[in-house]
């Protein structure tokens, strides 16, 4: 198991989640080239999308019922933790994103 697969599940997101496997995915494609960050709608949900036979839309509602998961347990603090700032609300996807692709970099 790298660290992309190990850090989702130190916020209390499994792989019994779509969104899980969506955002391994993501992380991937950001790691290999940090401007898909800068687009992610554009480049990372559509490529993620093809490799699941689903839609980019799908891939975003399924990240962010994840955030959501996180938010709402006993992990959020491990998601400020990781945070470079003070969170006061769930990030959205592409803070979210954000926040993991530089933990991992």
């Amino acid at each position: 198991m790298t660290r992309i697969d190990r850090l989702p599940l130190t916020l209390g997101i499994h792989s019994t989640y779509k969104g899980y496997h969506y955002l391994v995915a993501s992380l991937r494609i950001a790691l290999s080239d940090e401007q898909n960050l800068m687009y992610f709608t554009k480049t990372i949900f559509p490529k993620v999308a093809r490799m699941y036979n689903t839609t980019p839309c799908c891939v975003e509602r399924n990240i962010r019922t994840i955030i959501y998961v996180c938010w709402n347990s006993d992990n959020r603090q491990a998601l400020q933790d990781l945070a470079p700032y003070t969170l006061h609300q769930p990030p959205t996807v592409g803070e979210f994103l954000d926040i993991l692709y530089w933990n991992l970099k």
